[in-house]
C-alpha cells in the first residue's frame, strides 16, 4: 500500500529563475519512492503556454501533477504549485490553494509552502532551494532549519542566479551546499537519514 498523508516523507524543492532545467535534469535521475513526495515550488508565469507537468515531461514512476484544492498527499508522487495560486500543506495531510497576496512578488511563494510544512509540523520533511532571482524562499528555508529539517541550498557559485541561494545562506548554515548535478544524492542522503 502506498503511504499517503502524515506518514509520507516530503521534499521541498522550491526555484525561480535558473532553476527549472536543473530540477527537471534532477527529477529525470531521481529513483522512485513510493514513501516520498516530491513538491515542487517553482516561480512562473500565471498565464504559461506550455503546462508544467508537460513541460517536466514522464517520470519513471513518479506520478506528476497540479493539486486542487484539498488532495490528499500521496508517497510516489510529484506535485507542482499550480500557477498564481500559494500551495500549503495541512496538518491534516492534505495539500490546499490559497490566492491571498503575492510573496516577495511570487505567487506560488517558496516561503508560504515552507512556513505551511512547519505550522503542520509535518514529522518527515527535508528543504532545498535552488537558483532564483529574490529573497523568496530564504525565510522558509529558515524556519525549516529551526524545526529540525534537513536542509539544502545550491551553492551560489553553481547557480545561474545566486539571489535566492545567497538570501538564504545570509540567515543561517544548511546541512548541505550542493551543486545541482549531485542533488540526486543530496535527496536520497535525507530520505535515509
Amino acid at each position: 500500500m502506498i503511504p499517503r498523508g502524515p506518514e509520507v516523507f516530503l521534499w521541498i524543492i522550491g526555484g525561480s529563475a535558473g532553476s527549472f532545467n536543473p530540477i527537471r535534469s534532477f527529477l529525470h535521475q531521481m529513483p522512485y519512492y513510493r514513501e516520498v513526495a516530491i513538491i515542487l515550488c517553482l516561480h512562473r508565469l500565471r498565464n504559461p503556454r506550455v503546462g508544467m507537468v508537460e513541460a517536466i515531461g514522464a517520470l519513471k514512476g513518479w506520478e506528476v501533477s497540479e493539486p486542487d484544492d484539498k488532495t490528499y498527499i500521496h508517497g510516489g508522487h510529484v506535485y507542482i504549485s499550480p500557477a498564481d495560486y500559494h500551495l500549503l500543506v495541512e496538518a491534516t495531510g492534505y495539500l490546499s490553494l490559497s490566492v491571498e497576496e503575492p510573496v516577495h512578488f511570487s505567487r506560488p511563494s517558496i516561503d508560504v509552502l515552507l512556513e505551511s510544512v512547519v505550522r503542520a509540523r509535518w514529522k518527515k520533511a527535508a528543504a532545498a532551494l535552488f537558483s532564483g532571482a529574490n529573497r523568496d524562499g530564504a525565510q522558509g528555508m529558515y524556519l525549516m532549519h529551526q524545526a529540525g529539517h534537513f536542509t539544502a541550498i545550491q551553492d551560489p557559485d553553481d547557480a545561474e542566479i545566486r539571489t535566492m541561494p545567497e538570501a538564504a545562506l545570509a540567515l543561517f548554515e544548511p546541512n548541505v551546499r550542493f551543486k545541482a548535478a549531485d542533488f540526486v544524492k543530496v535527496c536520497l542522503q535525507a530520505i535515509t537519514l
